[in-house]
């Protein structure tokens, strides 16, 4: 028997309240499941808030974050996202702490010496410093703005390696501590020049170990 108009409202009300409902207690349920997510990236990354302002200011920025990397997994993607330690940070503060280049100004450069590969026509195209055995494991920098001193001492192990034949890992540390001239300033940027200026007049660079 066909349903009155009375009843199809009804039944399609019905059917509209349940899906409703089904819907809320999916947002709900993954309203309750981020924080535990929050908290597992927490353990994992060691990470510890000040107070409680802190967290729910970070859990916001984590959540967000989480989001968008479930929203762009959910595509047609060649590859996936996942939450690393950077994970609650906005991108102004990755770019912060991340982006501790800080470029001189041309005149500021003093060149003695001219390049000893200038004239050079036979060089290749291409050159995979890692099958020579010229470049280290993979430093991490932590929360500090110290890209300066990694992409310096990664050059200085690679040219101590050809020079040699001996790969050292060195300390990028003693550059941070120690490399405090005006334009480098350990945690808070620095420029890889300078940095090879330090170096060159110390005459030395500890190993990563010491």
């Amino acid at each position: 028997m066909a349903l009155s108009t009375s009843s199809s409202l009804c039944l399609a009300l019905l059917i509209l309240g349940i899906w409703s409902s089904q819907a809320s207690a999916s947002t709900k349920l993954t309203e309750m499941s981020m924080p535990e997510r929050h908290k597992q990236w927490m353990a994992q990354h060691g990470r510890v808030y000040k107070d409680e302002a802190e967290k729910d200011r970070c859990f916001k920025i984590f959540k967000t974050n989480f989001e968008l990397i479930e929203s762009f997994n959910a595509g047609n993607q060649k590859f996936k996202l996942g939450a690393n330690q950077f994970a609650a940070l906005l991108n102004d503060e990755f770019n912060e702490l991340c982006s501790g280049y800080r470029p001189l100004l041309m005149t500021t450069v003093t060149v003695e010496k001219g390049f000893m590969y200038a004239n050079v026509t036979d060089a290749p195209s291409s050159m995979d410093w890692r099958a020579k055995g010229a470049v280290t494991p993979v430093k991490n920098q932590g929360h500090c703005g110290s890209c300066w001193t990694f992409s310096a001492v990664a050059s200085i192990e690679g040219l101590t390696q050809v020079r040699t034949g001996k790969l050292i890992s060195l300390s990028e540390q003693e550059l941070i501590d120690r490399d405090t001239s005006s334009d480098n300033q350990g945690c808070h940027g620095g420029n890889m020049g300078r940095a090879f200026e330090f170096v060159v007049g110390n005459e030395w660079l500890s190993a990563f170990e010491n």
